[in-house]
């Protein structure tokens, strides 16, 4: 996963490959198959200086933005990150990431939720959300603050952070692709009964195509929506793309 070949900090491109020759005991198997093992590494080393202003030098080992790499559960963390700023950028007297909510469905295969039994109070908020997906990585967690932020939003920003090459277009196992990941639900924050905040369903008309990429087709089958075994590779291309 390189959520950031696109930052302005230069990348050490030779460092980790030779660090990998040197033990050809250890990583043998990933440097005779690199296609075939799909290992991509971003690492960041964090380093403090005497006002413990951090600074930090990047390495990477099979950086390509032309090639698919599946980021699975990567994409969380941005969306999480992109949740909290909205409720920070919408300055709304009341509204936090503890502000009970709801979410309703108005388009096909949307869901609503009311309540949430995993919540100490039975009752989904953002912060819930999130903690949900940094404690057990929950699928549904991300795809409602996928939802809440919404997927014109969430491409917008990761733009603007520098990740040119990245894309989070769909929710997660859930088989949500075209006309169905391009609509998101509409979402009422409240709080003793009162509605501090309603979030209208939302549209994101773009594709967000990336003609340049390859390895987008792999594997041998996949389960569908209908929950059916499909003998044939599985195309990646419109789905989430960190490449």
């Amino acid at each position: 996963m390189s959520i950031s070949i696109g930052m302005a900090q230069q990348i050490d491109s030779t460092y980790l490959s030779s660090l990998l020759q040197k033990n050809p005991d250890l990583f043998d198997q990933i440097l005779n198959h690199p296609t075939y093992n799909e290992v991509q590494i971003l690492y960041t080393q964090i380093d403090r200086d005497k006002d413990n202003i951090p600074h930090f030098t990047s390495f990477g080992y099979r950086l390509d933005p032309t090639w698919y790499f599946y980021p699975a559960s990567t994409v969380k963390l941005p969306t999480a990150i992109f949740a909290l700023e909205k409720i920070n950028e919408l300055k709304i007297r009341g509204l936090g990431r503890d502000t009970p909510l709801q979410i309703d469905s108005t388009y096909d295969r949307q869901t609503s939720v009311y309540r949430d039994s995993s919540s100490e109070n039975t009752l989904p908020s953002i912060a819930h959300y999130i903690k949900k997906v940094l404690l057990t990585s929950d699928n549904d967690g991300h795809n409602r603050l996928f939802e809440f932020v919404g997927r014109a939003e969430i491409n917008s920003k990761l733009k603007k952070h520098g990740s040119q090459y990245s894309r989070i277009v769909n929710r997660l196992a859930i088989g949500d692709k075209g006309i169905w990941a391009k609509h998101t639900n509409p979402f009422t924050f409240y709080r003793d009964g009162q509605v501090i905040y309603r979030q209208s369903a939302q549209y994101d008309p773009k594709d967000y195509e990336m003609p340049w990429l390859k390895n987008t087709v792999q594997g041998i089958g996949y389960i569908n929506a209908a929950d059916e075994l499909v003998h044939e590779p599985w195309s990646f291309e419109g789905l989430n793309v960190y490449a």
